[in-house]
């Protein structure tokens, strides 16, 4: 019966997501490969790369700030602040786009700054701290207390900092450029909105405009060799950190009392959300309100019942794929389903949906391709990673011994 079930569910997870993917990176020509080797092509990579990087860079730093005063200080109501921080993970980015563009537009010269890489890089960065923030301080809630005290005995808290705790938790660091650097370079509706040719959106013109799908596809291998080069290099600090684990510590934490400098870190705090969270929300709520409002919800009743329902059966789908692969991985030791999930989570979600359509656009497959099932699959696809993740790190604080216990009692798989 186990083996059944893990049968049938890596073959339809190849079958709906790796073999749209196989067959349209095979349906391109070598000539198609060797034509993006031109200055424009290379132009718009670099531009690309320099763009993520610097949201990388700049989510970490912000993320490993708030994840370092809200996890190792006695801040006020740190636990509140936390919650709110996550809330622009939670709104589509291509809401909090039109927030922004309506903010900016409101300054003489805001316009001009938010329609430019710079409203780029300023917007995703405040999309992805959040996440930065919940892969370090995973991180720093797994630090002993014991280390810090050691090194109390000889040094200040700052140097601890510098010498024990950043050392301690690059590989949270590390995970977290690369996973917001992967995410933003793979983001299409943000630079798309912004009006800011990347290579998710020229891929995306050449599919969809030019209806040069061989081209597409082959400028869709460049991205996908900088994403899965990057995570298969950190491969075992990503595959393997605890960073999406929320269950709760068995040891001590070192927590620093806060004095002075309690007041002063709260405003910043609250500074923060503030702009990054209660001005897109005030923003979207006063355009809303300005027009016809309820007109507009009566309109689009039907189609937030659809959102709704396909996010129920797509959360569905991928908490039951993360539930079987979690326990291919750990209690299979079959170990290669993370590289898998790893690389597909590396492809942009973009290169991903032209896949699905090139593969199910077909007289065979028509029930799915006209119907909701492609965006579940789309789903799958793309979030599978997360979800094994989730999963797997829970299943790893399961004693083996329970399992063991409820097989002896006639206990079956299920």
């Amino acid at each position: 019966m186990r083996k059944s079930v893990y049968t049938i569910t890596i073959l339809a997870f190849f079958f709906l997501v790796i073999c749209p993917l196989f067959t349209m990176f095979v349906s391109s020509s070598l000539e198609h490969y060797l034509g993006i080797l031109n200055k424009s092509t290379l132009f718009l990579l670099l531009k690309s790369t320099g763009l993520a990087v610097a949201v990388a860079t700049i989510s970490t730093l912000i993320g490993g700030f708030f994840a370092l005063t809200l996890t190792k200080t006695n801040l006020p109501i740190k636990n509140i602040l936390k919650l709110v921080f996550l809330v622009p993970l939670f709104i589509s980015p291509y809401i909090i786009t039109v927030s922004w563009v309506d903010f900016f537009c409101l300054f003489k010269n805001g316009k001009s700054f938010i329609y430019s890489p710079f409203g780029v890089v300023f917007v995703l960065s405040m999309i992805f701290s959040p996440l930065s923030m919940i892969i370090i301080s995973s991180s720093l809630a797994n630090l002993s207390a014991r280390f810090e005290e050691a090194g109390l005995m000889m040094a200040t808290y700052s140097q601890i900092i510098l010498k024990i705790v950043f050392p301690l938790i690059k590989p949270a660091l590390i995970s977290s450029f690369i996973l917001v650097f992967v995410l933003a370079i793979s983001e299409f509706s943000v630079p798309a909105f912004l009006s800011v040719n990347v290579f998710t959106t020229e891929i995306f013109t050449q599919f969809a405009a030019f209806y040069n799908y061989e081209v597409a596809v082959a400028n869709s291998i460049v991205l996908i060799f900088i994403c899965v080069s990057l995570l298969l290099a950190e491969r075992f600090y990503l595959a393997d950190a605890p960073f999406l684990s929320v269950s709760s510590k068995y040891h001590q934490l070192k927590i620093v009392e806060l004095k002075k400098s309690k007041h002063p870190l709260l405003f910043i705090h609250f500074l923060y959300i503030f702009i990054s969270v209660i001005i897109p929300i005030i923003v979207l709520s006063v355009q809303s309100f300005q027009g016809t409002f309820w007109n507009a919800v009566t309109l689009l009743s039907p189609l937030m019942f659809d959102s709704l329902f396909y996010s129920v059966i797509g959360a569905f789908v991928l908490t039951f794929f993360g539930l079987v692969f979690a326990f291919i991985s750990e209690r299979e030791k079959f170990r290669s389903i993370n590289l898998i999930l790893l690389i597909t989570f590396a492809i942009p979600s973009t290169v991903l949906g032209i896949g699905l359509i090139k593969f199910f656009n077909t007289p065979h497959f028509n029930f799915i391709y006209s119907g909701f099932w492609i965006i579940i699959i789309g789903y799958l696809g793309r979030f599978i990673f997360i979800s094994e993740k989730l999963i797997s790190n829970s299943i790893k604080q399961i004693p083996l011994s329970y399992e063991e216990s409820a097989k002896l009692i006639g206990a079956n798989f299920f």
